[in-house]
């Protein structure tokens, strides 16, 4: 058996000396530097770039150059990055790589608040582009620009300059939404002729028309709120789509909105963010922070006194929320997940027989601890509590020890007979094979009844909480069919997945699951299911705030106080009702069921009542 060539070369490469590298060729020295940047280490591709461009090809290798760039960017190396991208950017003028590299120097631009040098790049090679999935990225991109805020005389800058008609009216549109933004009709309305609105694509048409309405209609007053968010850095990608799910939001109630947003970037460190919220502090006009996202900046800030309400977007850390009274979170804790997923199977269905089966890695045991508490609180010992710790591909041994389980609970005297008749799992007829197939032979310790067959559907287990990590949902999916366990399922959410929900395997023997989470949203295809959340989230979030703030100016003590007293907010794919000691907890879980291939939204659960939602 041959290695593949790339892995080949790691080897080699792991066996040679330093100055045995330059041996290599230019050839086995790129595909080692892309296999780094491809595995995330972004420090040794840096460094064979760099070797490369210096060594190899005299400085003169584009596709280098920009990897290079890319390689710094992914370390939060942005003034490096920058530079290597505009060196490229100013050597290779109107070359095959202009639209990789101007796409990039906006992101970087953008990650470091400069939204008006960001559409710049953006517009320089939007007139290029003909693949219409690429264009509508970078229209998205455009966008979250312009609902982030533009310098007007740059812009205007920028009008006078450009030939594309369709740049052009792109342009105006950000003039218009500048000018709605800062109450001047006049402008609003002569930015507005400015705009075709046939050559607009879709990403700006329902914006557009939002700003149509205005024309005539008075202009609010804006509160401002800082938001602090990872734009560069390992976790950028959580920040971007955070930032994305405020522009969107921003973008769909365009003259609806008495709020704006003030970017800031913590670039994921705890020190930046401490600086920034320090520099929002002395700024009045700012009534509260939206931000940060990453645990360990939000830790940071835990024991810093504050006079700025402090809006969490999410958070796992348990017990914060007591003693940092000026954050607020906005998304239940794991520990309030796990306490509500007991508490519905318990006071809202009335499950006794309850089994689990969960990861044992220290974070996930630490949550199904949460369950398992909640549940002994509740009255109920559940009938078996399985773990696994790597990866599930094969968890035969938990699944047969909890079917034994099921077996144990079955009175005795239910006869053979009896027993035989019930369902057997529509397992056989897809596969066309004996279920019992796939049961080994037991140890002699664990021999079974002799009429445990895989063919018996069992029922006496009502529910089991099975909270998966991402990724895991293909492995248990597809084996816990195969064990005919006739129970309701109870997920997180890592089963918010209709990709691999939905297949044949998998879909119809979950079907009545429930699955209690944060957000009710289902992941998307080609995006990680936790960035998609935060996308999610932003837009509620905004919502949230917009909902709070009215149409009339506030100060911060008037908003924190109508955030302790807020009776609660539903969005679109989360909920917020704060409890606790200092009423800055968000008690509020979405509850969804699986079933005839689709999600439903059953209601909101905290930890009172199940609040169907209309």
């Amino acid at each position: 058996m041959q290695f593949p060539r790339l892995i080949f070369l790691i080897i080699i490469l792991n066996l040679l000396k330093a100055d045995e590298f330059d041996t290599l060729s230019y050839v086995q020295k790129f595909d080692i530097a892309v296999h780094n940047f491809k595995d995330g280490r972004f420090r040794l591709a840096e460094s064979g770039f760099k070797s490369i461009l210096k060594n190899e090809k005299n400085y003169n290798d584009p596709a280098a150059q920009l990897l290079l760039a890319k390689s710094q960017y992914r370390q939060g190396k942005l003034v490096e990055a920058l530079r290597s991208g505009k060196s490229l950017y100013n050597t290779y003028m109107n070359s095959p790589f202009q639209i990789h590299v101007s796409t990039f120097l906006g992101d970087i631009s953008m990650s470091r608040g400069n939204f008006t040098r960001a559409i710049q790049y953006y517009l320089s090679i939007r007139p290029q582009i003909n693949d219409s999935l690429q264009g509508v990225e970078l229209d998205k991109r455009i966008l979250c620009c312009i609902g982030n805020g533009n310098k007007p005389d740059k812009i205007e800058g920028f009008l006078f300059r450009e030939r594309d008609k369709i740049n052009k009216s792109i342009l105006n549109f950000s003039r218009a939404y500048t000018a709605w933004k800062e109450g001047d009709a006049f402008d609003l309305n002569s930015a507005l002729e400015g705009i075709n609105p046939k050559l607009l694509s879709d990403v700006f048409i329902e914006p557009y028309y939002r700003l149509i309405d205005e024309t005539n209609q008075s202009i609010v007053s804006q509160t401002t709120f800082a938001v602090i968010l990872p734009l560069s850095g390992f976790e950028k990608e959580k920040g971007e789509s955070y930032l994305l799910g405020l522009a969107i939001y921003l973008s769909k109630h365009t003259g609806q909105s008495s709020i704006r947003f003030k970017i800031y970037d913590s670039r994921g460190d705890g020190i930046t963010v401490l600086n920034a919220v320090k520099s929002i502090q002395s700024q009045r006009d700012i009534i509260g922070i939206l931000g940060p996202i990453l645990e360990k900046n939000i830790l940071a800030l835990g024991g810093v006194p504050s006079s700025i309400p402090i809006l969490v977007p999410k958070f796992g850390t348990i017990g914060l929320p007591e003693f940092a009274d000026h954050l607020f979170f906005l998304s239940p804790s794991v520990k309030t997940i796990a306490q509500r997923t007991a508490q519905i199977m318990v006071k809202e269905y009335g499950f006794e027989n309850i089994a689990i089966l969960s990861p044992a890695d220290s974070k996930s045991k630490r949550k199904t601890d949460f369950f398992i508490s909640e549940l002994y609180q509740l009255g109920i010992d559940p009938v078996d509590v399985e773990w696994y710790i790597e990866n599930p591909e094969n968890i035969s041994r938990q699944f047969k020890s909890i079917r034994k389980t099921a077996w144990s609970l079955v009175p005795e005297d239910t006869s053979d007979s009896q027993m035989l008749n019930l369902a057997i799992d529509s397992l056989d007829a897809l596969f066309n094979v004996d279920v019992s197939d796939f049961f080994e032979l037991p140890e002699e310790e664990e021999k079974m009844d002799k009429k445990d067959s895989a063919k018996v559907a069992l029922e006496t287990i009502h529910a089991i909480y099975i909270p998966i990590r991402e990724g895991e949902l293909t492995y248990v999916g597809t084996q816990f069919p195969m064990y005919n366990l006739k129970t309701v399922v109870f997920g997180n959410e890592n089963w918010l997945d209709m990709d691999v929900l939905s297949q044949e395997l998998i879909g119809p023997h979950v079907n009545g699951m429930k699955i209690v989470s944060d957000v009710s949203s289902a992941m998307i295809s080609g995006r990680s299911g936790s960035f998609t959340n935060y996308h999610d989230l932003a837009i509620d979030h905004a919502a949230f705030i917009q909902n709070i703030s009215g149409n009339g100016l506030i100060d911060r003590r008037m908003f924190i106080k109508k955030l302790r007293k807020h009776p609660g907010f539903n969005g679109e794919s989360t909920s917020i009702k704060f409890f606790g000691k200092n009423q800055n907890e968000n008690g509020s879980t979405q509850v969804i069921e699986y079933g005839g291939n689709k999600l439903s939204k059953i209601g909101v659960y905290d930890g009172q009542i199940l609040t169907p939602l209309n």
